[in-house]
């Protein structure tokens, strides 16, 4: 039984670019959650208790069908 030797440099570029990666995606967080600051970040924006009501919004979807043919 052969066994292959590890070999640094196959798992160095996958490594680097996946931990750039992680990386960018903090930075995107950080900015996402900070140019919105008085929004909640696991709450909801939005307590409305209306409920939606099917037949108008049947007729607004046919509406918008009907303008785009």
């Amino acid at each position: 039984m052969k066994f292959k030797r590890f070999d640094f440099r196959t798992w160095l570029f996958p490594s680097v670019c996946f931990g750039l990666f992680c990386y960018a995606m903090v930075f995107v967080f950080i900015y996402t959650y900070s140019s919105n600051e008085d929004a909640s970040l696991f709450g909801s924006t939005k307590s409305s208790t209306s409920v939606t009501d099917v037949s108008k919004f049947r007729e607004e979807m046919m509406k918008q069908i009907k303008k785009i043919n």
